[in-house]
Parts: C-alpha cells; sequence; structure tokens
C-alpha cells in the first residue's frame, strides 16, 4: 500500500469526526432532556436495613449532610448502608413522626408528631411544652422550620415561636391578636418555610409573607398566586423562589415583581391532594418534585417527567430529597426510602428502554451522532436527542446475533464484527454483510493507515483497502487465539495471544516476539492497552493484572498490587483520552486515575457489576459507555464519580450493660463486656465493600479487622482504656482518620489499694495470733513442767527453734512471691524505695529495669497456665543466679519482673545485655517441649529529685518502646534521649 492512499483514509475520517464531534454538541444536550433515555438504578431500604416501618414520610438533610427520615415508626438516621432509630432510648416517645427539621449548627434537630414537638441534642430528645403546659399537636405538612435562635412551628393553623430560656425552651404566638385581628390568614396556616429572614407560609387558598421586619401581607392572583393549597417551598441557588401546591408549581425569580406558572402541562398530572409535596434541588441546580406518577424535574426551562418507565414504583413519592453530595432519595407509603444509585452521574439503558438482547458486548456512536449498542440479539440504535431505542437490520433479512465489537471506519461506516466471523458494514439503518472469516473473531481494529485488523481464535487477518474488503491473512503472526490489539503512537500494532506479546510494525509489517520477564501465572496473553507514558497493561487467563515497561524486546512486567484486582479476572483494559486505565470484570469497573485506584459498583449506579467482554467507549463530550450482563451503563461525568470523598467514621456510642459511657469517665471494674457502635454517615458503600479495624492502644498493637458496626470488648484490664477504630472502603481504597474514645476502669475490688492493705494486714494478724496461742501455751507447759526443768530443757529449745522458723515462714510469705519465690510487688517496691534514699544519700547512681516476658499469654494459650507457671519459675531462677551482691528482683505484676539494680552506672550495655541473655539465652523445659522464651526490658536511671513512682514511669516507657520496637531488646532511658 503506497503512502497516498494509506494517508486518505485517515484524512477523510478525521474531517468525519469532527463533523461528528459538531452534531454530537448540538445533540447530546436534547438527549440529557429525555426522560426516558434511562433507567433508574435504585437502592431499596426496608426492615433489613433498620427501618421498622415502610411509610417514609419525611427526608431531610441537615448541615453535616446527615440523611433523616421520619416514619410512622419513629425518627432515623442514615448511618451508612443502614438506618438507625431515634426511640424511646433517646426520650423520642412518640412512633409517628411526621416532620424532622435540622437546626442551622447541626447539632439537633427539631421532630414533630402527631402530639408533640420534641428537641434532639445529638443524644437526648426533650418534649417542648406549650405556655400552658399543653402538647402541641402537629398536622402532616412542612410545620417546622429551624432558626437561628429556636423554632417555628405551626399548631392548630397558628404560628408558635420556639426559644431558648435558660435550660428550658419557651413557647409563644408569632403573631400578637392584632396582627391576628387585621390579617386573618395569620390564623390559617398550613405551611412554614425559611427563607433567610423571611418567612413564607401558606395560608387558607394563597402565599403569605413574614418580612424581617415582621410585617405580614398575603399575596393574591394579582402576585402570580393562584387559590391553592401551598404545601412547600424552596429557594433554589439561582435565587428562585419556588413554590408547590396539589394543583400548581409557581415560581418567583430573583428581583422578579410576581410569580410565574411553571406548572407542568399535560400529560403530567398534580391532581391529587396531597401535602406530600417536596420541592428539592440537585447538585447541577434542578429543582425536583413529586407528580401524580413519579417525579419531575426542571431543566431547561421545562419539566422532565420520570415514572415507571424508568423503573419507579408505580406510586408517587411521599419524600423526596437530593443531597449535597449528589445522591437523591426517595421516601414511599409501604416501600421504604430509595436511594436513586449515580443520579447526577449516571445513566442505564435495559431492556426495559427497548434494549433487547444480553449481554452488551460492543459500542459506538457513528457518524450520524446515534448510539449503537451490540449484544447477543444484534445491533440497537438510540436516535441523537431520542431516547427511543430500533433494532438495525441486515438488508438481506437474515438473523443478526452474537455482535461482538461496532466501530466507525475511516470511511465513515459502521462496521460490525459478529462473534461467529461475519463482517458486516453499515451506512444508515441496513447492515451489508461483508466478508465471513474461517475462524471466530475476537476484537477487531482500524488503524492510523486506514487497514482494519481483525483478531480470530485461529491468527490475525487484515483488510487492506475498504473499498475492496477482501480479509487476508496475517502471515506473520502465529496461528493462535488474538484476544487483543493497540496501535501506539508509533503507529506500530501491539497483539495479545496465546503466543505471548507480539509487536507489529505498522509500515514493514514485521512482527517481534516481546521477551517477557516477570514472574505471571501463564503465558497465554488475552488483553492489552498501552498508556500514554509507554507503560504497556497486560492480562492473562487468570485473575490479576500486570503492568511494565518496554524496553527495546523486553517488557519485565510486575503484578498490580491490589487485592480487588489480584481476584479479578479482565474483561477489558482500556485508556481513555485523559489517560485514565478502564478495567472491566466480573465484580465491576476498576479505575486507575491520577495513581489510585477506585471501583465502580451498583451502589455507584451501575446497573451490573458484571461487565461484559470488551464493552467499553469513550465518548466525543468525555463520557465512558460501559457494557455489562444486564444493560448498558453511561459514565456522564467519571470526575465526579472518581472524586475521592473522605471516609466519615464516628463512634456514635459505647456502652456498657446497656448504659452509654461518657469520653473520659472513670467506671468500676465489671465482667461485662464493652460495646462500640459505629457509624459512617454519607457512605454508600456496600456492606462487603466496607471494613472496620480496631484495637487498644497501649494493650492490643495488632488490628483485628471486622465487616460489624458493632464492637465487643470483654473482660477488659482496669486502668486507662483507649478504643482506636478505622473504617476501610475497599472499593474507593480509601480510609478514614484513627478515631478514638477513651476511658478509665478502676481496679477490681479485691486489687484495690485499700483492699491488698488489708489482705497485708490480716496475714500480720495470723502472725501475731500465731504467735499469741503459741506463747500461752509455752506460759501454762512452763507452769506445769516446772519440775522438769532439766529435763526438758532440750525440747524447750527445740520449740522455740520451731516457733523461729515459722516466724521466719511467715516473713517470708509476706515477702515474697509464692510461685517464683521472688519478693513480691510491695517488698521489691519497699526495696525500691529505700535504695532511692542509699543513692541520694551517698551520691550513688541507681537503675532499675522493668522485664516483661514476650507473647506470655501465647504460651497458655498454647500449652496451658502450667507451662507458664513453669517458664516464669524457670526465669525468676536465671535473674536470680545473674544478679549481684546489692542486686534484686521481685514479681512486679503478671509475667513483668522488677530489677532494682543499684550502682549500676550509664550506660551498662555489658550488664544489661548479660541480664537480657540469662533470660533468653536458653530455652525452657517444659514436659519435653523446649519453649523459646524472649524477653522485653526498659531500663531507667534515678534523676536528681525524682521518686520511686517517677522512676518506674520512665522504665515502663522504655519498655513501651522495646515492645513497640519489635520486642526481644532492651531500651533503657538513653535511647529515648537520643531518638
Amino acid at each position: 500500500m503506497n503512502a497516498s492512499h494509506s494517508r486518505q483514509p485517515a484524512r477523510v475520517g478525521a474531517r468525519r469526526h469532527r463533523v461528528l464531534r459538531a452534531v454530537l454538541g448540538l445533540l447530546l444536550p436534547l438527549a440529557g432532556l429525555t426522560a426516558q433515555a434511562q433507567v433508574a438504578s435504585l437502592r431499596t431500604y426496608g426492615t433489613a436495613d433498620g427501618l421498622r416501618s415502610l411509610a417514609a414520610d419525611c427526608l431531610v438533610e441537615d448541615v453535616r449532610g446527615g440523611v433523616w427520615a421520619c416514619t410512622y415508626a419513629g425518627l432515623y438516621h442514615y448511618e451508612g448502608e443502614r438506618f438507625e432509630r431515634v426511640g424511646k432510648e433517646a426520650g423520642l416517645d412518640d412512633a409517628y413522626v411526621m416532620q424532622a427539621a435540622p437546626t442551622l449548627d447541626g447539632n439537633g434537630i427539631w421532630v414533630a408528631t402527631a402530639a408533640d414537638l420534641y428537641y434532639w441534642d445529638g443524644d437526648r430528645a426533650e418534649r417542648v411544652r406549650n405556655s400552658d403546659g399543653a402538647a402541641i399537636p402537629f398536622s402532616v405538612g412542612h410545620t417546622v422550620v429551624a432558626t437561628a435562635d429556636g423554632a417555628v412551628v405551626l399548631s392548630h393553623g397558628r404560628a408558635l415561636q420556639v426559644l431558648r430560656k435558660g435550660r428550658h425552651w419557651s413557647v409563644a404566638p408569632l403573631f400578637d391578636g392584632a396582627v391576628e385581628m387585621a390579617q386573618p390568614l395569620a390564623k390559617d396556616l398550613g405551611a412554614v418555610y425559611r427563607d433567610g429572614s423571611t418567612l413564607w407560609f401558606g395560608c387558607g387558598q394563597t402565599l403569605c409573607v413574614r418580612g424581617s421586619d415582621g410585617a405580614f401581607r398575603s399575596l393574591g392572583v394579582e402576585d402570580g398566586v393562584p387559590a391553592d393549597t401551598w404545601t412547600s417551598f424552596l429557594r433554589d441557588r439561582a435565587g428562585t423562589l419556588w413554590a408547590r401546591a396539589p394543583g400548581h408549581v409557581i415560581a418567583l425569580p430573583r428581583h422578579a415583581g410576581r410569580f410565574e406558572d411553571r406548572t407542568p402541562p399535560a400529560p403530567a398530572s398534580l391532581s391529587s391532594f396531597t401535602r406530600h409535596l417536596d420541592l428539592t434541588e440537585d447538585a447541577r441546580g434542578r429543582v425536583l418534585t413529586r407528580s401524580d406518577t413519579g417525579l419531575l424535574r426542571w431543566q431547561g426551562g421545562q419539566w422532565q417527567d420520570f415514572d415507571t418507565d424508568q423503573g419507579l414504583p408505580d406510586i408517587p413519592p411521599n419524600a423526596v430529597l437530593a443531597t449535597g453530595d449528589g445522591e437523591l432519595w426517595l421516601g414511599y407509603a409501604g416501600l421504604g426510602v430509595l436511594r436513586w444509585r449515580g443520579y447526577e452521574g449516571v445513566q442505564n439503558w435495559t431492556a426495559a428502554n427497548g434494549l433487547k438482547g444480553l449481554p452488551n458486548w460492543a459500542l459506538v456512536r457513528d457518524r450520524q451522532g446515534a448510539m449503537l449498542f451490540g449484544n447477543e440479539r444484534g445491533i440497537y440504535r438510540q436516535a441523537p436527542g431520542s431516547g427511543a431505542i430500533q433494532p438495525l437490520r441486515l438488508r438481506s433479512g437474515a438473523p443478526l446475533r452474537n455482535v461482538f465489537g461496532l466501530t466507525v471506519g475511516p470511511d465513515g461506516a459502521t462496521w460490525v464484527a459478529l462473534y461467529s466471523g461475519q463482517v458486516l458494514r453499515s451506512d444508515g439503518l441496513l447492515l451489508d454483510q461483508i466478508a465471513t472469516l474461517p475462524y471466530k473473531l475476537r476484537r477487531f481494529l482500524f488503524d492510523r493507515r486506514g487497514r482494519l485488523w481483525l483478531c480470530t481464535t485461529q491468527g490475525v487477518y487484515v483488510i487492506d483497502d475498504l473499498a475492496h474488503p477482501q480479509p487476508r491473512r496475517f502471515e506473520a503472526l502465529p496461528d493462535v487465539s488474538f484476544g487483543d490489539v493497540a496501535e501506539d503512537r508509533q503507529g506500530r500494532l501491539w497483539f495479545a495471544g496465546k503466543a505471548g506479546l507480539i509487536r507489529v510494525d505498522g509500515d514493514t509489517g514485521a512482527a517481534t516476539p516481546l521477551r517477557v520477564q516477570g514472574q505471571l501465572p501463564n503465558a497465554l496473553f488475552d488483553k492489552l492497552s498501552l498508556a500514554k507514558d509507554g507503560t504497556l497493561w497486560v492480562a492473562v487467563d487468570d485473575a490479576g493484572l500486570f503492568h511494565g515497561t518496554v524496553d527495546q524486546d523486553t517488557v519485565r512486567l510486575e503484578a498490580v498490587e491490589d487485592a480487588l484486582l489480584a481476584d479479578s479476572l479482565p474483561y477489558f483494559i482500556r485508556h481513555d483520552s485523559r489517560g485514565r486505565l478502564w478495567v472491566g470484570g466480573s465484580m465491576g469497573l476498576d479505575v486507575l486515575h491520577e495513581g489510585h485506584w477506585t471501583r465502580l459498583l451498583e451502589n455507584d449506579g451501575l446497573i451490573s457489576e458484571d461487565i461484559s467482554e470488551g464493552a467499553f467507549f469513550e465518548d466525543t463530550d468525555g463520557s465512558i459507555w460501559v457494557g455489562s450482563s444486564r444493560g448498558v451503563s453511561h459514565l456522564l461525568r467519571p470526575d465526579q464519580l472518581l472524586e475521592r470523598a473522605p471516609v466519615d467514621l464516628r463512634i456514635t456510642r459505647v456502652e456498657r450493660g446497656g448504659k452509654r459511657i461518657a469520653r473520659g469517665a472513670v467506671l468500676a471494674w465489671q465482667q461485662q463486656p464493652v460495646r462500640v457502635t459505629l457509624s459512617t454517615p454519607g457512605s454508600t458503600a456496600s456492606q462487603d465493600m466496607l471494613r472496620f479495624r480496631y484495637r487498644l492502644r497501649g494493650r492490643q498493637d495488632d488490628w483485628i479487622e471486622t465487616s460489624s458496626r458493632t464492637l465487643d470488648f470483654p473482660s477488659m484490664a482496669s486502668g486507662e482504656q483507649t478504643i482506636e477504630v478505622q473504617a476501610l472502603d475497599l472499593a474507593r481504597r480509601a480510609q478514614s482518620p484513627i478515631v478514638s474514645f477513651g476511658f478509665q476502669l478502676q481496679p477490681p475490688w479485691w486489687r484495690s489499694v485499700p483492699a491488698l492493705g488489708a489482705w497485708f494486714a490480716l496475714a500480720s494478724g495470723l502472725i501475731v495470733l500465731v504467735w499469741h496461742v503459741r506463747l500461752r501455751s509455752v506460759r501454762a507447759r512452763e507452769r506445769e513442767l516446772e519440775s522438769l526443768v532439766a529435763v526438758r530443757t532440750r525440747e524447750l529449745e527445740a520449740d522455740k527453734f520451731a516457733l523461729e522458723q515459722v516466724r521466719a515462714a511467715l516473713q517470708v510469705q509476706a515477702t515474697h512471691d509464692g510461685l517464683t519465690g521472688l519478693r513480691n510487688r510491695a517488698s521489691i517496691i519497699e526495696l525500691l524505695s529505700e535504695q532511692c534514699v542509699h543513692a541520694r544519700q551517698g551520691g550513688h547512681p541507681l537503675a532499675v529495669a522493668l522485664i516483661d516476658l514476650d507473647h506470655f499469654k501465647q504460651i497458655n494459650d498454647t500449652h496451658g497456665h502450667l507451662a507458664g507457671d513453669t517458664v516464669l519459675v524457670t526465669v525468676a531462677n536465671r535473674l536470680s543466679r545473674s544478679m549481684r551482691g546489692s542486686d534484686a528482683v521481685g514479681r512486679y505484676g503478671g509475667e513483668e519482673l522488677l530489677a532494682v539494680l543499684p550502682g549500676l552506672k550509664q550506660p551498662a550495655i555489658a550488664r544489661l545485655e548479660a541480664l537480657h541473655s540469662s533470660i533468653s539465652g536458653q530455652p525452657v523445659d517444659v514436659d519435653g517441649l523446649r519453649l523459646p522464651v524472649t524477653s522485653s526490658i526498659g531500663v531507667a536511671w534515678l534523676r536528681a529529685g525524682e521518686s520511686p513512682t517517677e522512676l518506674l514511669r520512665r522504665a515502663d516507657e522504655a519498655l513501651y518502646q522495646a515492645k513497640r520496637g519489635g520486642r526481644d531488646r532492651v531500651v533503657s532511658d538513653l535511647d529515648l534521649l537520643e531518638a
């Protein structure tokens, strides 16, 4: 093929591509106005998700982004894929919640029930009474608004102002008698809306307004307000004030003098009388409200209608809420709460729109601007600016099946690959068969020279001249299956096949097999894509994704270190024009953007997580189309879907025995577990993609991972307790900041200081009692044996010696540990205090060493407590033998030992290492097993003016660093100073 011939199709294709972009620039906005062009991906929250009632009458968002639902069974807060109830335990006694209004500072929420008004401060709900102490009843509708200093509520048609007075709330009429007499409509109020310092009311059959100066006036037909029962208001971001009634929608643009009628024309229906007429504004500034059949959305000066054709339930919603993060929430009677997944950024097409046949393998936009979908049932065409989807047919009338590939050639025609091996071409609505290959087709590609490359299960074919399309076998490549082909910036072709990775020179046709280095499960390559920086991304016939840089004829491939991708079998690997890498598989759509992976799932709006083979297409506006086993998803704004929103983790409740624990609380010791409840408000991650890890800081260094939002900590030891928790969003590869909660547990009564003193006093009393009893016995016998003094002298001396032995034994028992024979805690602490005095008086150095046996609990758990006792005794004997004349060692507690080392000069490295080696040098024999024993030692030297307690604290800090540094080591306070 000569150079002029090869460049001509490329120039023609470039011109047609520019024309196509211009056409789409005009048609795509029109397509966005067609509601029937998509099917909503809905997530339903019901009883299994925490809602006790499936009748949601209101949905509101607080200033922190939290979503609240009012139901017949209480008030609920969205905690991340689950709703949690604010009920009687929080002081909210009434079940039927009609309305909720979050405070302006986000620290509370006003709750209107059928019989009462409540204020919930985040922990407890407080009932608010009228000035005469009576309850404040409510009707259905928007009857409560929060103000800067309280709230305005409507009850029995009148407006009441609720203000904080000290620790209580005061309730008074908003309008005095003079206003109500002059304006009778002030006593017939049905809805209220706060607009800055202005209040808007639905009053009678019209609108009323109370200005910032307190003046009250009503509006009428001359103001553009038709007679109706006005129930809802909204000030949008453009400054327009919207009002809604059962039969009308009106709007007052900023600076306008009267309302405009924006009631939707037929066939939209607004005839039903109800007060469930929310007005809400989505993140793109579009206003939504309900119709009798579903939803209405104002866009581009007209209404869009959403109903069952888009997958919505066949009843209108009671509540509509568009949140600041782009989500759309719907409340239905009998269905619960629904979330429109991907509302702002994803559109879906399924059989409900006329897209028959699954799965969808091929996607392309033709030169007329129509979108084409290829699947097992054929090709379906969506005309530009229309939601209608129609099938394409072969000119011959033969059935069309198993469409595996679609692309637009440089000639402007649409080229079609059937899995059976047929190649088709279309210039419009009919298809013509061009060629039939002897093998099944896997992938095809037009290169920059206008040639069509066809990968089959038995080699590669090429069509050189589109005007005379005759496929020829490309002999430079082996006769094996090739699954993918790509072209680089130099015009070279890269093939992935069962024979490996092969690069073909676009000019000469010379094929160069690449030498592949690295650890791969096999060399059966199936998918590839080339990044702009030259990085080669590939997949083989196994799970995992690999990448590497090509150096001449060699490529060294490395596996992508990602837990989700390691278990996924890629169905396509494609780069878009912005350099993002898209990997479709059976478990979702993974995207690499700016070095960060994100997995998109059904929770993000995809119609299915089972992505189809090769079903990827980047549109001219940068949006992405993806085919799946249930339909086609159009990612309108990929950047929005890939935003790295932080994970918000909160500890909502810490309790023991059903009673809440406050931060910093000091609790008596009990054998009851501490329960921690977690929430991730705003998170829409599915349960299998959201994990939590937790630990007790300073007591449990390793993280424990779980999917449960409830953590139980049984039998916690006494002392300071700091629980640390972190949330992990696996799909977003994101994690929350570490959240902590601290409190203190007092020791059990038998280990308290008074109890220890009592034990010591009891032991001393027993010694005295035994001594007195024995002394009385001796004196009695002295009187009886006066005549036998000479004979019994030796016996009395023996008795006296026995008494002294008993006293000595009792003394040892009081000061030494019964298991190890070492000094007990009280004795070694007393000795330390004495040595501190001697050291200060004599100016001598004094060191202490806190010794902790590593993993001692593991020995007990694995080999039993008798084995643990044997280890303790052996270590005690070894330490005793290693002590110098003035040294002493005692059992400090559990597996911790305390050595007092008078006269030891800093840094004493050799002495301390010898002490460490005496413990760890040899294993301990336990019932024929040789158990290795290691220890962590923290050493501190006495400083001027320092108390024994301060000295021990610094030794404990050194011990903590020894454990943190990996255990089995000695760390002194000198090491901490150097660090």
